[in-house]
């Protein structure tokens, strides 16, 4: 269908569709259900194992609007991005066509519905940066307001706590992606989504900005960052994908803390998959018996007297 034949909903679409980053399915509202439309429809079709369909030869699918979680849980799974398009005016009131826009992204490491969530176990978004020869991680759980940095020299010790932490999602500057170092890291955490964020986003002086009028303090100081750029680059970065990219409400983080692995006697993946402390990633569908789940499962009964 060429731009001429369009008609002004799915000029519209395509107008919505054109803005959002790669790897992401667009659910598009039309009444009471979220159509997909050209290579979405094919992916989502597949992955839901839902009917495709064809309207003026244009492959469709949809799912209802009420039923929605469901579908955008099995997505989010299979480590797709959604973004949510609703009907921002009254369809009776509309002048042409009804005005939509997209009210968020949902990502693997953004989850907020319960119906997704994991309630033992944090969903962490991470952040990623190298300045110089240091290197920074940032840990964000959007739905608890969790948010810690970590710095090293040691790309090594980071990667380890990536893995212990086991992030859904990890968001590294566009150009790093590339270098060889951190690409070979991102590689080695398995099946981790790995988004790419705008490069000057992650520059010390501008996250630094953005963390400052976030948390509306004078200086990073009293978080104990104020001078690891590699750490406030990462939480930043990930803080302006979150805010500006996904477009997602982050007003209830309101603490940011440092994280030293010295404090810690680290043990590797190796180690704590040897031990049965806590499930590996493959197992955690399987409710595989470790020593965490067994905590979990413990209760303690009050005797009075």
């Amino acid at each position: 269908m060429t731009g001429e034949t369009l008609t002004p909903m799915m000029a519209q679409y395509r107008q919505i569709r054109g803005k959002l980053p790669e790897n992401t399915i667009l659910f598009f509202r039309l009444g009471d259900f979220y159509e997909m439309f050209f290579e979405d429809a094919k992916e989502a079709s597949h992955l839901l194992d839902i009917t495709l369909t064809r309207r003026q030869g244009i492959p469709m699918c949809g799912v209802p609007f009420h039923a929605a979680d469901g579908y955008l849980a099995k997505l989010i799974r299979a480590g797709k991005k959604v973004a949510i398009c609703d009907q921002v005016e009254d369809s009776a009131s509309a002048k042409g066509i009804v005005r939509r826009e997209v009210t968020g992204i949902v990502t693997p490491g953004t989850v907020m519905q319960d119906t997704i969530l994991n309630s033992v176990q944090n969903n962490y978004l991470a952040g990623f940066c190298r300045s110089g020869e240091v290197f920074g991680m940032a840990m964000l759980d959007i739905s608890t307001g969790a948010f810690w940095v970590e710095e090293s020299r040691d790309a090594a010790l980071l990667a380890e706590s990536l893995r212990q932490f086991s992030p859904r999602e990890c968001v590294v500057p566009s150009e790093q992606m590339n270098d060889p170092l951190v690409k070979s890291l991102m590689a080695s955490l398995g099946g981790i989504v790995v988004s790419g964020g705008e490069d000057w986003v992650f520059r010390y002086d501008v996250a630094r900005d953005r963390l400052i009028r976030h948390f509306s303090v004078h200086s990073l100081d009293g978080f104990g960052c104020e001078s690891k750029p590699a750490a406030v680059g990462a939480a930043g970065g990930i803080l302006y994908y979150v805010q500006e990219e996904l477009k997602r409400d982050v007003r209830h983080v309101r603490s940011l803390k440092v994280s030293n692995p010295a404090d810690y006697m680290m043990l590797d993946q190796a180690t704590c998959g040897n031990l049965d402390l806590v499930p590996r990633r493959s197992e955690e569908r399987r409710g595989s018996v470790t020593l965490l789940g067994t905590l979990d499962e413990t209760k303690t009964r009050w005797a009075p007297g």
